[in-house]
């Protein structure tokens, strides 16, 4: 081609026919390294496209056990009865409606003569719609909805010694026991009421005659809503469609504080896996590219002497990297599609959370085109040094590419690199401060991996000593030697040894963290309404029976009255604080210590009163003091059954409400609510497989006023999400290991050519094949030992990081992990040696010599 009609400027070299045509040409002797190259890209990309379709998929399962805790989309909830008329609007909003009245009453057993206080629910409709009620037998559930009856919880039939067809009188009523509930429909509150439950049909509440005008009872609408209805927007209309009614409205999303911070933590580590594992496949992108350009260097050599511009040299090989990245980005994205759907669809029984195998099409197609775009950009650091190829350097023996990784020209790609990891992990994670902190985190890891590769190379040309054995200072010298691959290998294995062991790590923390052993210290037994006279009896009581006594707390019932000097009917109606908080009952407490659920976020605690003239210190749960909207120093008069107490919050407090401890929203120091009218509560647990019967059975003897709360259901309700969210880790930690196969295949490939000559001539000299190995060995064992240790003890920074400002949870490193991982990665690069010395072995050396390898 004349040079009048070459392409002024890349732009019109990347399109012209020619650039396209001499790509074409140029692969025909390189198609199986290309080959080689693209299937690091299809290993990236299947392996990212198969991740984020599995978190999409494993999420909408997450979120659908998330539900389980509520059991509807969403749930209305009155101290009133519901309009009709608002009842038939709230239904043209859903596809599904159930109604629930709940209340307290004795419950009679006619055979032990005696009665109980419970908890009764009288449910109509499909009620729960996301989870099951399990009973026994299997089919008392459907049953007590078609044909009547009652159903109640084996604690209470243990108690009083009743059985299944029993007959119980609940007010008017007789109803015959249809069967024991094992796990109940989610309550309308975290505890409904201090009493054990009972199921009836909503249909037989009247025949009870329980239910009058002065009756306190909570009535409920619960609703199944179309799909893609967004439940938290609609609440927020529904309180202003209905400004004139007192409802207190919940999605799942004001159920999920009890999971605590699983379900953050699990995002948490999806968002970390995605952008590890995207990272991961452009590293072995990087790498192929690099192995096959430096092959090229005499090939864009002789095109410079013809009179090829630089820039029309780096668009053959761009287009080149774009077909192949074209190529791999879709075979790559089929991979993953087919790798995620066999999954999900021939596992589904054995996944640790119910998934409906389905294919999200929208996160396939972002994903490939992040995946492809990123995995560009890599291959774009070794392409640009291709313009700087001299035509002198055909002239040059062992021609290779010049400059360096950070050179001052590659700066532009590098923030462009960064900005686009920036948005993708944005992107991933709905935190961007977070998404942003480990972006800054991976190039922090890539300058200290570079800057100790440096160090290395600098070290190994001081260090050698002419008295060690001649194959121990040539495999060190080969770490400081022209055109040696030190920094690259670093990179590539240390970032990648980073990356991984930071996932496994990180996965052992969310274990840690979701797991059920924290459960074990928590209470399954409320014992209430215990008088203060009786404290001491109850706990004699559960120390005779071998029952450990968790936690001990006075409860005082009260309202709030004035904030900030308004009262609080004002405030509501100013709408400037919520209508529930108005008419609530909060249970309060008094002590002079923090438990530990409990984790001071502000303020300052008190543990005694000060100065008795001043308001009374009063510590608040942060977020009842948010929908207050109260700060420190505001002063609050509560209102303890009629008598007046003005308090100033001193201190607010973030609350595990997970773990069902004795938590509350309100807490006193001693010395003022000492004389209030109140009760005791006592935590203990019953040993899982045994029942509380026995306890409430001697309760009852000697102390009929207390009520025993079996909250046994309700944690293995719970348990059973953080159990199936554990599961999930592992499956996505596992899967993220495939992401760790083009780092292998691009540095195996990286100057495997240069490597070949030198070894052979080496072996020209007259060194054995055995003596080449041995030096391979070295040079590439202290290569690995030294990428392995860097990226283990950047790994155990980022997983302390991740412990203390993440997870909440013990910083100490995994010591299994990295020893592993240790062992795994030097072994690799040994292995990667091993591999590379093979073709001195087969090929005569005057072949190599001759560049016909």
């Amino acid at each position: 081609m004349p040079n009048s009609a070459l392409p002024k400027n890349f732009a019109s070299a990347l399109f012209h026919r020619w650039t396209w045509r001499m790509a074409w040409r140029d692969s025909r002797s390189q198609r199986l390294r290309l080959a080689i190259f693209s299937l690091a890209i299809v290993a990236g990309i299947a392996s990212l496209v198969a991740i984020h379709g599995l978190r999409e998929n494993v999420q909408r399962g997450i979120d659908t056990q998330a539900k389980a805790l509520l059991g509807s989309d969403l749930q209305v909830t009155s101290r009133q009865p519901i309009p009709e008329e608002s009842a038939a609007r709230l239904a043209a909003l859903a596809t599904r409606i159930s109604r629930e009245t709940t209340f307290s009453s004795m419950l009679y057993f006619p055979a032990a003569d005696g009665a109980r206080l419970v908890q009764v629910r009288g449910l109509e409709g499909d009620f729960p719609y996301y989870g099951k009620v399990e009973t026994e037998p299997a089919a008392a559930w459907q049953t007590m909805h078609e044909q009547g009856g009652i159903l109640v919880e084996a604690a209470l039939l243990d108690q009083f010694q009743a059985k299944p067809g029993d007959r119980v009188k609940l007010g008017d009523s007789e109803l015959t026991i249809a069967g024991i509930v094992v796990k109940p429909a989610p309550r309308t509150g975290r505890f409904s009421g201090f009493a054990p439950e009972i199921y009836i049909r909503h249909a037989d509440l009247d025949a009870t005659g329980l239910l009058g005008a002065a009756s306190l009872s909570s009535h409920a609408l619960h609703l199944e809503l179309p799909p893609g209805t967004n439940a938290q927007a609609l609440r927020h209309s529904l309180r202003n469609d209905f400004p004139e009614i007192s409802w207190r409205i919940d999605t799942p999303e004001n159920r999920r504080e009890n999971l605590g911070d699983a379900l953050d933590n699990f995002q948490q580590y999806l968002g970390l896996i995605a952008l590890a594992s995207l990272v991961l496949g452009a590293i072995g992108v990087a790498a192929a590219v690099h192995a096959h350009v430096s092959r090229r260097v005499p090939t864009v050599a002789i095109l410079r002497c013809l009179g090829c511009p630089g820039h029309l040299a780096f668009a053959v090989f761009l287009a080149q990297a774009t077909a192949l990245g074209i190529f791999g980005a879709l075979l790559g994205s089929a991979l993953g599609v087919g790798l995620q759907y066999t999954v999900l669809a021939f596992s589904r029984d054995s996944l640790p959370i119910d998934i409906a195998p389905a294919i999200p099409w929208r996160i396939v197609a972002q994903t490939t085109a992040a995946g492809f775009a990123v995995c560009c950009g890599f291959a774009l650091l070794p392409l640009l040094r291709v313009r700087r190829i001299p035509p002198a350097a055909t002239l040059r023996d062992g021609a290779a590419l010049s400059g360096k990784p950070g050179s001052r020209q590659s700066w532009p790609v590098y923030f462009i690199l960064a900005a686009l990891l920036a948005l993708l992990a944005v992107l991933s994670d709905s935190d961007w401060k977070r998404a942003l902190l480990w972006t800054g985190a991976l190039a922090g890891a890539f300058a200290i991996i570079a800057a100790v590769a440096r160090i290395l190379v600098f070290a190994a040309r001081r260090i050698v000593r002419p008295q060690w054995p001649y194959l121990l200072r040539q495999g060190i010298s080969n770490l400081h030697r022209p055109h040696n691959q030190t920094l690259l290998f670093l990179l590539s294995l240390g970032l990648g040894s980073f990356l991984l062991v930071t996932i496994l790590m990180a996965g052992r923390l969310l274990q840690q963290r979701l797991s059920l052993q924290r459960f074990a210290e928590s209470p399954n037994i409320y014992l209430v309404d215990v008088q203060p006279d009786q404290v001491d009896g109850v706990k004699s009581l559960l120390e005779g029976k071998d029952l450990p006594i968790l936690e001990s707390a006075p409860m005082i019932v009260m309202r709030i009255q004035s904030i900030r000097g308004v009262p609080v009917r004002e405030l509501e109606r100013r709408h400037e604080i919520p209508r529930w908080a108005a008419r609530r009952e909060f249970r309060s407490t008094y002590r002079d210590y923090t438990n530990a659920t409990e984790t001071l976020t502000a303020g300052e605690w008190h543990s005694a009163i000060g100065d008795p003239s001043a308001p009374v210190p009063l510590s608040l749960e942060q977020d009842i003091a948010r929908d207050l909207r109260v700060n420190l120093g505001d002063e609050i008069v509560m209102d303890v059954q009629g008598v007046p107490v003005a308090a100033r919050v001193t201190s607010l407090r973030k609350v595990d409400w997970s773990r069902f401890n004795l938590n509350f929203f309100m807490i006193f120091p001693p010395g003022v609510l000492e004389d209030a009218p109140g009760f005791h509560v006592v935590t203990t647990r019953v040993p899982d497989g045994l029942s509380s019967g026995e306890l409430q059975r001697a309760l009852v003897k000697d102390y009929p006023n207390v009520s025993a709360i079996d909250l046994t259901l309700i944690l293995e309700t719970v348990r059973g999400i953080l159990d199936r969210i554990s599961g999930v880790v592992s499956l996505l930690a596992g899967f993220t290991l495939l992401a760790a196969l083009p780092i292998l295949i691009g540095t195996l490939l990286n100057s495997r050519d240069l490597r070949l000559r030198e070894s052979v001539l080496l072996r020209t000299l007259g060194a054995s094949a055995k003596q080449v190995r041995t030096i391979l060995i070295v040079e590439y064992a202290t290569l690995g030992l030294l990428s392995a240790l860097t990226g283990l003890l950047l790994a155990t920074a980022a997983n302390a990081g991740l412990a203390i400002f993440a997870f909440k949870a013990s910083p100490s490193p995994a010591w299994d992990i990295l020893g592993t991982s240790l062992a795994v990665v030097t072994a690799l690069a040994i292995a990667g040696g091993m591999a590379l010395s093979r073709g001195v072995c087969h090929h005569p050396p005057l072949e190599i010599l001759r560049g016909g390898a």
